[in-house]
């Protein structure tokens, strides 16, 4: 019995002092763990602001036509055709036809107003020589002056479209006052004439047929169809507060994944102030043109991201969170090298979408650098 007393004794001897610590090993089992750095590497990116809201898709907004009168016909004729709504028409297209005779779509912004042929001068001829070499047909000089080589291009707009143009094979004095009259100087001869009803000019061909307002049968006289721009243009909004910061010519994207639908657009209007264009009080209206839209952009509800401010290409740039101040103000980072952590002093710029702009100061720092964000512990 001693004996086993004294091997129990021993062992709880044993015990105690296994479990005895110096003050050092209590310190080093109690002390917190060293902080491990967590780092990203500092990489080359395009940063820019951005506003962001939503709009929705239409077509351009209608303009009614109808067709000039001509001296050269007895009376403005009747419908015979008209190109069916929906359809996109390109320069050189004929849209209706009247009495038989053809309609066709130049490319101007003064409307047709008089009937034109040898020997007569303006702006009009000019826009029409211009959409004659547009589409490949020689007028010779664009100049303003309606010779035989305009008329010979006329001639092959007609004839491209398998009509017969007009023709005056003689001088025709009763036609003289039509030009004389307008223009000064101008020599009316034989050739080939193009009567003003024969001819609309649109601002941006091509363009789309958006209703039909006469049928065949009825007299072309007054409004024959509404066209609208084939771009499609998108109707939004901006908060007062960023109106400022929204301009005509910026880009906008545009992106509504669940639709399919990715592009780019331009501001193409801004309004003056809030409240127009059935917009309530506390928001400024902005119109998008998009050039070459989605079909499926008409009616749809769609994201609009403005980019209001850019660095304009990739720069050197950081999270956000490894940029740091120093005691003497400097902007810095704590850049992650072979001979532990350096700070390297920085010129902040832009800064968006959690990123900002450095431009290194007496210090190298280039994109894969390692660059501290934050710290960490290590369990033990």
């Amino acid at each position: 019995v001693v004996m086993v007393s004294m091997v129990v004794a021993a062992g709880a001897g044993w015990l105690a002092g296994s479990q005895i610590q110096s003050p050092a090993e209590a310190a080093a089992q109690t002390a917190a763990p060293v902080p491990s750095p967590i780092l990203v590497p500092a990489e080359m990116r395009e940063l820019s602001t951005d506003i962001i809201t939503r709009g929705v898709g239409r077509f351009g907004s209608p303009h009614t036509v109808s067709l000039a009168p001509s001296a050269l016909k007895p009376d403005r004729g009747i419908v015979t055709s008209i190109a069916d709504e929906a359809t996109e028409l390109n320069l050189g297209d004929v849209a209706a036809t009247v009495s038989g005779r053809p309609v066709f779509v130049l490319s101007g912004d003064v409307p047709s107003y008089r009937d034109l042929g040898p020997g007569v001068v303006g702006v009009d001829v000019m826009q029409l020589e211009q959409s004659l070499h547009d589409l490949g047909l020689d007028p010779g000089p664009v100049d303003g002056t309606y010779d035989s080589q305009t008329g010979a291009a006329v001639a092959g707009l007609y004839q491209t479209g398998g009509y017969e143009p007009v023709v005056v094979t003689s001088r025709t004095p009763d036609l003289q006052p039509l030009f004389t009259a307008l223009v000064e100087g101008a020599d009316f001869g034989a050739g080939i004439l193009l009567p003003a009803d024969e001819i609309i000019y649109v601002s941006s061909p091509p363009v789309r047929l958006s209703e039909v307002l006469k049928e065949p049968g009825v007299s072309g006289e007054g409004d024959l169809l509404a066209l609208t721009d084939a771009n499609i243009a998108i109707d939004s909004s901006v908060p007062i507060e960023s109106a400022g910061l929204v301009t005509e010519g910026m880009k906008v994207l545009i992106d509504e994944p669940d639709l399919g639908i990715t592009g780019e657009g331009t501001i193409s209007f801004v309004a003056a102030g809030p409240g127009t264009n059935d917009i309530d009080g506390f928001h400024v209206y902005f119109e998008v043109t998009v050039p070459d839209g989605q079909p499926n952009l008409v009616n749809a509800s769609v994201r609009l991201t403005i980019p209001t401010e850019s660095t304009g290409g990739a720069v050197l740039a950081v999270p956000v969170s490894a940029l740091a101040l120093g005691a003497d103000g400097t902007s810095r980072v704590q850049v992650s090298g072979d001979g532990g952590l350096t700070f390297v002093d920085v010129q902040p710029g832009l800064s968006a979408k959690g990123y900002v702009e450095v431009s290194p100061i007496g210090g190298r720092l280039k994109a894969g650098d390692l660059v501290v964000v934050g710290f960490e512990s290590q369990s033990g």
